[in-house]
């Protein structure tokens, strides 16, 4: 189930919790904008661009791994279009959108974006995980076969196998990304504006979401290249310049 009605309006529940995410991140983002003094004016610009190039990049990097699934000639089709553009987003495919769209606001507005981000950079695993709800709800992104505790039964699923009883890798990502949030935001309010606030979240989500590939059963969507997933080489890419940068800076300061 993807979506509930009320009327004749129908409510897909991955863009409600997209939406609620982006929402609750934003309270967040206010509080500590004020709480150190920064202009919250910003706020507002800084998600437009992260959230639309953010959205732009997930879907992108979807089509880029599913390219062969693409039905060409079915483009001209409404139904087809909105269906290929309506489903399907690689997380990493939309922080490299959201770095993007960083960038432009500092190229346009003449922000300090990498003294926001320093401060604002728990709203991203808090939007995240509303947004693995979501997907928890929608039934994508689901995980291997387990018939343990907690374990998720989807009845009329749009892209999870059926009647099968599944880890719910989903919501423990999501219960990941909150933990990832409140560490963050609890050494913001301690230590204040820091690189390393940026490195935490690097480093704590790049490990996490390895690992947590192997919970994952959607293998056709995800693409295994080689011994790995798309997301798992990311990780290690991100985990190596991240641990570069760190080594580089340390060498700097010493």
């Amino acid at each position: 189930m993807r979506s509930f009605n009320i009327g004749v309006l129908e409510f897909p529940y991955f863009g409600i919790y997209i939406a609620l995410g982006i929402i609750v991140a934003g309270i967040i983002g206010y509080y500590l904008l004020k709480k150190f003094k920064l202009n919250t004016d910003n706020l507002f610009l800084l998600f437009t661009y992260v959230g639309t190039l953010g959205i732009v990049g997930a879907k992108i990097l979807y089509l880029i791994l599913n390219i062969k699934a693409v039905e060409w000639n079915r483009l001209l089709e409404y139904k087809y279009v909105e269906q290929l553009l309506g489903g399907g987003f690689v997380f990493y495919g939309g922080f490299l959108g959201g770095i993007i769209g960083l960038l432009l606001a500092k190229k346009i507005h003449n922000i300090n974006i990498l003294e926001y981000m320093t401060i604002l950079i728990p709203c991203v695993p808090i939007a995240h995980a509303f947004g693995r709800i979501g997907c928890a709800l929608a039934s994508c992104c689901y995980g291997i076969p387990y018939s343990g505790a907690f374990h998720v039964i989807y009845h009329a699923p749009a892209f999870a196998p059926i009647e099968q009883p599944l880890f719910p890798v989903q919501l423990l990502e999501a219960f990941i990304n909150f933990g990832i949030a409140a560490i963050l935001i609890f050494f913001i309010l301690k230590k204040g504006k820091s690189i390393m606030n940026i490195l935490l979240y690097l480093y704590s989500y790049s490990i996490s979401r390895f690992f947590l590939e192997y919970l994952r059963y959607d293998s056709s969507e995800r693409k295994i290249f080689g011994v790995f997933s798309t997301s798992q080489w990311i990780s290690i890419g991100i985990l190596v310049l991240v641990t570069g940068f760190a080594v580089r800076e340390n060498s700097r300061k010493q």
